[in-house]
């Protein structure tokens, strides 16, 4: 795979200026070079092939709308980042991971939403300020595919949201097929609803690898409604 530097030319004083290659249909992989801190309003959006993205350690700011639209499939951002703003990858329908690591990282509203695909990653401050119920939907089922790295806290709320609403967490894991967040939830025995309803929808919609996670779960697995 074959990555394209950003030109010298799109960036000005270490922000890579607004709307430098939105839709743009040539860029497929790009490096955004070290020494580059601020990616500016809508730089990549609707950027229909734009697929992989290598992020430079010196970055600090991902503004608005950056990557909308894009088709990025995975994010991995660097540990000094200090701000993902409003919509920054908003609507990128091919993104199942993004890591951000910072646990100073602000995220603002709908940094994330309608990514639809994204079903694995790890966001170390859990969840944003001033959240909102889809966005908390969105990072419980983050949350789910990697427990073990969060917070007390963290795993404290994502906890909290899952049994206050397991039936509609149930329903976006069987809708999306998310099977990271169905092996966490599993190996956590954090089910408490009927077991067997979640395995005859998972199995009508042809999810068997969720149904196979669904009928090895210890509460279930000691009710013996199924066998495997």
């Amino acid at each position: 795979m074959k990555m394209q530097e950003i030109s010298s030319d799109r960036i000005i004083n270490g922000r890579i200026t607004e709307g430098a290659y939105a839709e743009d249909e040539s860029l497929t992989s790009i490096i955004i070079p070290e020494g580059v801190t601020d990616i500016g309003e809508v730089s990549f959006y609707g950027c229909p092939n734009l697929r992989h993205v290598s992020f430079p350690s010196t970055l600090r700011y991902i503004r608005e709308e950056a990557f909308g639209e894009s088709a990025v499939e995975s994010v991995i951002l660097p540990e000094g980042l200090e701000l993902i703003e409003e919509k920054a990858f908003f609507m990128c329908d091919s993104l199942r991971k993004i890591e951000v690591p910072g646990r100073d990282t602000v995220i603002g509203s709908d940094a994330f939403a309608c990514c639809d695909s994204l079903t694995e990653g790890y966001i170390a401050c859990g969840y944003p300020e001033n959240i909102r119920h889809h966005e908390r939907l969105q990072y419980t089922l983050l949350w789910c595919s990697c427990p073990e790295r969060h917070s007390s806290e963290t795993s404290a709320l994502a906890e909290e949201f899952v049994r206050d609403n397991e039936e509609l967490i149930m329903e976006w894991i069987i809708r999306h097929n998310n099977i990271p967040a169905m092996s966490g939830i599993s190996k956590l025995s954090l089910l408490r609803g009927d077991t067997g309803k979640y395995i005859t929808q998972a199995g009508e919609a042809g999810r068997s690898e969720i149904m196979a996670l669904l009928m090895s779960a210890p509460r279930h697995f000691e009710e013996g409604e199924f066998e495997l």
